[in-house]
């Protein structure tokens, strides 16, 4: 066994990871590098779209209108990708879901969570998942 030293923000996330996974940390870290290595390298395009890997991608469907985004973990926010919003970057996951709700339904309160509103892509879990302590 070899040990290394990590910022105190990677031992978080793989810490979330792990636990999301049902894994020990060193089973994680197995499986993101199996994951890394066995991923096609990106194109151009995707490496001047913006992602990094600090964003996730999430959508929601409100009223039957589907709405797709990226939260960004670092300062919180989240970008609409397409539907109503598209283009706008929210300080916060909330902010966003309320933009949403009200261009689909202006008549109705807007306030929602956004936390519980978006839906994280690639398992399908609420975005409250990833949610940081203290935000």
């Amino acid at each position: 066994m070899v040990n290394i030293a990590i910022s105190a923000t990677a031992a978080f996330k793989i810490d979330l990871l792990a636990r999301a996974w049902n894994m020990t940390d060193a089973e994680t870290v197995d499986r993101l590098l199996a994951e890394f290595e066995s991923r096609p390298r990106r194109s151009s395009q995707a490496e001047h779209s913006g992602e990094t890997p600090n964003m996730v991608a999430v959508h929601a469907s409100y009223q039957g209108v589907a709405v797709r985004g990226r939260y960004d973990s670092l300062p919180g926010s989240l970008e609409i990708i397409d539907g109503p919003g598209a283009g706008r970057v929210f300080r916060t996951p909330s902010a966003a879901a309320i933009a949403v709700v009200s261009a689909v339904n202006p008549s109705v309160n807007p306030n929602r969570n956004g936390w519980n509103f978006w839906v994280i892509t690639a398992t399908g879990e609420r975005l409250q998942r990833l949610r940081p302590t203290g935000r």
